[in-house]
């Protein structure tokens, strides 16, 4: 078994650098080393792993299978180490005002049962929540962060996806039973009443895509003026509403809300966390950053975050 204890850290940066690069020139002139000292650090690692890291590649070099393996766990190591010691150094630095804007739909089904989270954890931080009608990002304005609805990719902010979205209905579990027997299909909702929270578009195209065209004919109506009160609606047992898992996942999860059925449909979108390029180096901003990613499952929250020391703006 390799020993590993008197191995230093820099020798595992070394490596990391010579293996993303795969050159030990371009390594050593990243990391103010010498050629020959790149090449005796990694003969070193390589003598006490026991295996050959790199071949030969013409004036480079090339990993070797044992070399990719290990380069995938210590670049995560090293990420993970980096991300450790930030937090650490911004620890006594997050602080001050953090601006939030959002849709309505996503500050009520969402944001308003998970911020308390955030808030114990980070008491020196004075969130303020501004809601913004339109859910495209031009309406987030200088929100320090933004939530937006899209396709992702804009061009003058920093930009990650939150959550892919597809939309299927739910309801209260007495409603569920009320038919006299659980639903099972969408012809189960031909007497029930649709909760809107749009013009009707996403309820029609859901029944349609479900082979169920017919039952927006039959079924009742009645429109919100935003997800959030057709959220409230269903849990009250008004009605059935179709929302993502995202905003509806917490509700599901108490068991005041059900999924009838299994089917659902993209929402030709998704959800993003927004902010600009300067805001990026705010301790309070990469903070928030981080505990948003990590609340929606992205186990690799960090690699999302560019560093902020050479993030333009």
């Amino acid at each position: 078994m390799a020993d590993l204890r008197n191995l230093p850290l820099p020798t595992l940066r070394t490596f990391e650098a010579a293996a993303r690069h795969q050159s030990l020139a371009k390594a050593a002139a990243e990391l103010n080393l010498t050629d020959s000292a790149v090449s005796h650090q990694l003969r070193r690692l390589e003598e006490a792993l026991g295996y050959d890291l790199f071949g030969r590649a013409g004036r480079g070099v090339i990993l070797t299978e044992a070399g990719r393996i290990f380069a995938k766990t210590v670049a995560t190591a090293l990420q993970d180490i980096q991300a450790a010691a930030i937090r650490l150094s911004e620890a006594d630095q997050v602080a001050g005002r953090l601006e939030i804007a959002c849709p309505p739909m996503f500050a009520s089904a969402w944001l308003a049962k998970h911020l308390k989270h955030f808030c114990k954890d980070h008491p020196t931080v004075e969130c303020h929540i501004r809601l913004v009608e339109n859910q495209r990002v031009a309406e987030l304005g200088d929100a320090d962060v933004g939530i937006a609805f899209g396709s992702g990719g804009w061009a003058d902010r920093w930009s990650t996806l939150l959550a892919h979205v597809d939309i299927t209905p739910v309801c209260s579990p007495i409603l569920f039973q009320s038919v006299g027997r659980a639903m099972s299909s969408p012809s189960d909702l031909a007497t029930s009443l649709l909760l809107h929270w749009d013009d009707g578009s996403e309820w029609r195209r859901w029944l349609s895509e479900a082979g169920a065209g017919e039952i927006g004919q039959t079924a009742r109506h009645l429109y919100c003026s935003d997800l959030g009160m057709a959220i409230d609606l269903a849990i009250n047992g008004v009605g059935v509403a179709l929302v993502s898992d995202t905003l509806s996942s917490t509700d599901v999860e108490k068991g005041v809300l059900v999924r009838p059925f299994a089917f659902s449909i993209d929402a030709f979108g998704g959800w993003h966390v927004v902010c600009s390029h300067t805001g990026l180096r705010r301790a309070s901003v990469r903070r928030f950053l981080l505990w948003l990613l990590a609340s929606f499952g992205r186990d690799a929250a960090w690699d999302a975050l560019p560093d902020p020391l050479h993030e333009a703006g």
